[in-house]
């Protein structure tokens, strides 16, 4: 039987769902569950709420005011 343990709270889930990443979160504390199998770990479940941040740096200046948009001009 496949089991999923909470690494935070302890509560436990069984079944056969465990194995589709939706089922792999603890519903109690949104924690990852460690995913046992015939008392041996096989995985760390997914968690969304345990995801990397991310910083992304944007450009200082603004592309609307670059000179490249007078060199677009059409000359009559």
């Amino acid at each position: 039987m496949i089991e999923g343990v909470c690494p935070r709270c302890g509560n436990r889930y069984y079944g056969w769902s465990l194995l589709q990443p939706q089922h792999q979160i603890c519903s109690t504390c949104g924690v990852g569950l460690l995913i046992i199998e015939d008392g041996k770990r096989t995985i760390q479940g997914y968690s969304p709420f345990a995801a990397k941040e991310y910083n992304i740096n944007l450009p200082s200046t603004n592309v609307l005011d670059s000179d490249s948009s007078k060199n677009n001009v059409v000359n009559e």
